[in-house]
């Protein structure tokens, strides 16, 4: 699949029909990968981070979700572009899986959370095939068990690994595991487990298509707005939006 850049980080030129019609010809064609949902902020850490901006460019898809990624596409000509996010790709790849026999792992998040997601999943698609819910202790990467979770993943061979460590621990441990993968694709899909469980509410339609996504999240979390996290916001959003005002390329 081709991207498009910002600054260093490559992300898919994919709407979210075109990245749920990529995933499905992935699995009949036996293509294996991770892929990265990806947002401003991780935008600005892949283009502060050499190591994560590796693993970005290294997926199966980096998908753009969030509107100023697709403002940026759209300003470079690259119109195909649509806002791809987590809870949107997997509402698609439920769907369809009990027709095409696809089975899901869910890893991250509380144990509460991940039994409401189970029962809320199974209300809305019926049949579903979980294959399990893990809720991981909370730890430093490093002693995360890569190879005990690739195996005990393996011995159930889900279609779909579902991570919700949220970014960017989630990325990190999708690019250690899926090496180890055998018939497994590995989704970076963040706060979209709390959404399922009902646990956070999403921000209303107009405030995703309108890029304000980020306001809902803040005002609905103010124990988030700290200094430090309004420094970075705006040291992500003076970029794109200079990436965004250059003349449009046609």
């Amino acid at each position: 699949m081709q991207r498009y850049y910002i600054d260093k980080i490559g992300i898919s030129k994919v709407n979210l029909t075109t990245a749920f019609d990529f995933l499905i010809n992935a699995i009949t064609n036996k293509k294996y990968g991770y892929v990265c949902v990806t947002n401003s902020r991780t935008v600005y850490i892949s283009n502060h981070e050499e190591e994560y901006c590796a693993i970005q460019n290294g997926s199966l898809l980096t998908v753009p979700d969030g509107m100023p990624l697709v403002w940026i596409a759209h300003n470079q000509g690259v119109d195909e572009v649509g806002k791809t996010s987590g809870k949107d790709l997997m509402d698609a790849i439920f769907s369809v899986s009990k027709e095409k026999g696809y089975s899901h792992y869910f890893y991250g998040s509380s144990q509460n959370s991940l039994d409401s997601l189970k029962k809320n999943l199974l209300a809305k698609y019926p049949g579903l095939d979980i294959k399990a819910l893990v809720s991981p202790p909370f730890q430093p990467l490093e002693e995360f068990d890569i190879e005990g979770l690739a195996k005990g993943v393996n011995a159930l061979a889900p279609t779909f690994f579902w991570c919700g460590l949220g970014a960017p621990k989630q990325e990190r441990i999708m690019a250690l595991l899926q090496p180890h993968l055998e018939n497994t694709i590995s989704v970076g899909v963040g706060l979209a487990f709390e959404y399922f469980a009902g646990t956070v509410k999403r921000a209303p339609a107009w405030m995703h298509k309108n890029g304000f996504e980020w306001v809902y999240r803040l005002s609905k979390q103010p124990e988030r707005i700290t200094y430090k996290s309004m420094k970075t916001l705006f040291s992500i959003l003076i970029p794109l939006a200079k990436s965004y005002f250059q003349p449009k390329k046609h």
